[in-house]
């Protein structure tokens, strides 16, 4: 099975350029308007959110737009952040998905996109893994043990929060950051650490390769609000959003229809995307049967408290160098701020 590959969320401060080297873009510019008329769209997708994936494989989104004279080209990238340098930029993308926390790093950043919506999204793929044979037992035990995580990843906004739950501290624990090829591999050997913050669909391979136990995961953290609280997000430039929003519309409703058919038949949604992505299907059957609802559902203020919530948390893990405001008009489209 070819290996799934991982670049840091750090690297949303790469220059565009080196992001775009990498994403396979052609030679065509976003948003390709004529008499302000759309006739090009480009839109970005990854492994790590697959919906975008299923609309592609699907074809039905090309042959909608196909009808209203627009071009759709899709773009494949290994992570998040690549994908935010590549919003709006010549021969980025216009349109894509993604975790929330590449898009805290890219609002601290400066960069220009709006987030359109959200997904309802994994309830247990979202993990903190020990080996079997470890004598770790629960979060608690996790107090002066070293953790492999990705640093700025959904994955340690998991962990901080688990941690708090259980009275300790992220300064009682002993961070390692790995990339989750390299965290796989020790993880098989039982070295370099004791307890590992992982995510979908590598914790489906993990859990399929080493007989490994279960201590946390977003339902245990997060509860009810376990499905929204690591939300991916979807975005787009403000542009698209400000000149063409039916054809956003258009994306959402096709993400819409995809979610509930993956929804409905996990297994057809994992052989497509087994397919699709080279890899094992009963690994992408695991992920697919623990996904949520993966319903669209707008951007809200509950939605966005939660995102604030991670913002703040990397901030103050002096991850993120600037405070954000997860309320800015400028960075999400139709939220209406509650009284």
């Amino acid at each position: 099975m070819r290996k799934i590959r991982f670049i840091s969320i750090i690297s949303i401060f790469m220059a565009a350029i080196l992001a775009l080297a990498g994403c396979g873009a052609q030679n065509q510019s976003s948003s390709t308007s004529k008499n302000g008329k759309l006739t090009h769209l480009s839109i970005g997708y990854q492994q790590g959110i697959p919906l975008l994936t299923t609309v592609k494989q699907q074809g039905k989104l090309d042959a909608r737009l196909k009808k209203m004279g627009i071009k759709v080209s899709w773009h494949q990238f290994s992570s998040t952040s690549d994908m935010m340098n590549a919003v709006g930029v010549s021969n980025g993308i216009d349109f894509g998905g993604g975790g929330a926390t590449a898009s805290i790093f890219a609002q601290a950043s400066g960069k220009k996109f709006v987030k359109v919506a959200a997904q309802d999204w994994i309830v247990h793929g979202s993990a903190i893994l020990v080996r079997a044979d470890s004598p770790i037992k629960s979060v608690a035990d996790l107090k002066g043990k070293t953790i492999a995580v990705a640093k700025g990843s959904a994955q340690q906004y998991l962990l901080v929060s688990a941690l708090k739950q259980v009275g300790l501290k992220y300064s009682d624990i002993k961070p390692l950051y790995i990339q989750p090829s390299e965290a796989l591999a020790a993880f098989k050997k039982g070295k370099q650490f004791d307890a590992w913050a992982i995510w979908d669909p590598i914790t489906a391979q993990a859990q399929a390769s080493v007989k490994s136990r279960v201590i946390a995961d977003n339902g245990s953290v997060f509860g009810k609000e376990a499905s929204l609280q690591t939300a991916p997000y979807y975005f787009s430039t403000p542009s698209l959003v400000k000149s063409h929003p039916e054809v956003v519309k258009i994306i959402l409703d096709e993400l819409t229809k995809a979610g509930v058919w993956a929804k409905k038949d996990p297994e057809a949604s994992a052989k497509l995307l087994s397919k699709a992505y080279n890899s094992d299907y009963n690994i992408m059957l695991t992920e697919e049967k623990r996904a949520g609802s993966r319903k669209i559902v707008p951007i809200t203020n509950q939605l966005l408290s939660m995102f604030q919530t991670q913002a703040d948390t990397f901030y103050n893990l002096k991850v993120v160098p600037k405070k954000i405001d997860a309320k800015d008009k400028n960075y999400n489209w139709n939220y209406k701020a509650e009284k």
